[in-house]
């Protein structure tokens, strides 16, 4: 076959296939040869019809399966050929009738992975402060065991300090909800809700009742996650559900009881399991930093089509991180409906960060064997306490074995930038 690849422009090529009218005849031969094989007509015997009546009632159907396998046949030559790199399956979309005799011209599209050059990625300037736990952290994690070894006893009226809250809690700055959180334990007169200081201080929910909404005013703080919310206001709404107090030991007998020799000893193992958890969450930014950067100093077009494909596959890749996060399979079966049809355009800037992922990825030789799919399978298992095949059996039904895949590949590229980097 003579075949010619026409650029339609960085994503798109168009492929042309003549095909000699010897190669259209041996195909539809073939084909109808393939149909005797499997019918038998009155007075036949099974393999012995005519060509005429064959054509005559599948003649419609062996053409068009013919014309599949010579577009097939087209594609596969002008991929050897030309060297490429194609994005999902390449769609005919012209072609001649086929016959006996005749030749056949094909035309076909195709996306192509987007043609761009990597910048450096290596040696990136990136911000990395220092976390530090909060002594208010510390408390509130002591304060949650503390309260899982006692009993909460229903209090009747207002709030008063020392007494617990429970809520759902609700933090915003502007339009954008930071924050949502269903029927957690709030400690009257400590001076935080949600990790932020009210600006009414230690008084902010003290006269609070059963059943209303308390709306708080606080200013996010210098170190909140988000750098473009620093030092904003935020309003913090707590619908109070009840109001409790607290019957059992103190979090000095706790601490001995847990094994500490005393409650600072405790205090200082939870500020380290805190630093340790926090710088995670720092690592985790900075790597996202890092694939920014790359990403908005590549210049790259997008294909169309291929784009709207991937944007399924991403949502799938997401619905694999709730299930990491623990999340119910109610919670990830409603966020696949209510993302099915996310837009393009957003998925676009997302496409623009996987392809530079994946080039970083070949660049560097960075792969995801089965062994490490396995390790990753029996540790999510271990953590959700269920069978590894059946986690892995799920994975595959639904998908999101390869939203894994891409997202272990992505984490390795993430940490390379992350090594890379330097710090100022």
């Amino acid at each position: 076959m003579q075949i010619t690849v026409e650029k339609a422009n960085a994503c798109k090529r168009v492929i042309r296939a003549e095909v000699p009218a010897e190669l259209v005849a041996t195909k539809l031969a073939e084909g109808f040869r393939d149909i005797n094989k499997q019918v038998q007509f009155p007075g036949f015997r099974k393999g012995k019809a005519p060509r005429q009546m064959l054509e005559k009632r599948f003649g419609q159907d062996v053409v068009n399966d013919v014309r599949q396998t010579l577009a097939d046949d087209v594609v596969r030559q002008a991929v050897d050929e030309h060297a490429l790199k194609l994005l999902g399956q390449a769609e005919l979309i012209e072609a001649d009738d086929l016959k006996t005799g005749s030749p056949a011209k094909l035309t076909l599209e195709a996306e192509v992975y987007p043609e761009f050059e990597l910048p450096n990625y290596k040696g990136l300037e990136l911000k990395r402060e220092t976390p530090k736990p909060a002594d208010h952290e510390v408390y509130a994690v002591m304060r949650s065991e503390q309260v899982q070894k006692g009993e909460l006893k229903p209090v009747e009226g207002p709030a008063a300090k020392g007494h617990l809250l429970r809520g759902s809690v609700k933090v915003t700055c502007g339009d954008e909800t930071l924050l949502a959180q269903r029927r957690g334990l709030i400690e009257v007169g400590y001076g935080f809700v949600a990790g932020l200081v009210p600006k009414k201080g230690d008084k902010a929910l003290v006269g609070a009742k059963a059943g209303e909404t308390v709306t708080l005013d606080a200013t996010l703080p210098a170190d909140f996650p988000r750098e473009d919310f620093r030092g904003k206001d935020a309003t913090i709404e707590i619908e109070v559900v009840d109001i409790s107090t607290f019957d059992g030991p103190s979090i000095e007998e706790v601490a001995k009881q847990r094994g500490y020799e005393s409650e600072d000893a405790w205090r200082e193992d939870v500020r380290g399991k805190l630093q340790s958890s926090k710088e995670a969450d720092l690592d985790r930014a900075i790597e996202e930093q890092a694939l920014k950067k790359v990403a908005d100093a590549t210049t790259m077009d997008l294909p169309e089509k291929f784009s709207q494909r991937k944007a399924r596959e991403l949502v799938q890749q997401q619905a694999f991180r709730m299930y990491q996060a623990g999340q119910t399979e109610e919670d990830v079966r409603v966020f696949l409906d209510e993302n099915k049809d996310k837009g393009v355009e957003e998925v676009k800037a997302m496409l623009k960060r996987a392809f530079v992922t994946d080039a970083i990825a070949r660049a560097e030789r960075l792969v995801v064997t089965e062994e490490d799919i396995n390790r990753e399978i029996n540790a999510l298992a271990e953590r959700v306490q269920r069978p590894a095949d059946e986690i892995r059996t799920q994975f595959m039904q639904d998908g999101t074995l390869s939203g894994m895949r891409e997202e272990m590949k992505t984490a390795k590229v993430l940490k390379l930038l992350r090594d890379k980097a330097k710090y100022v």
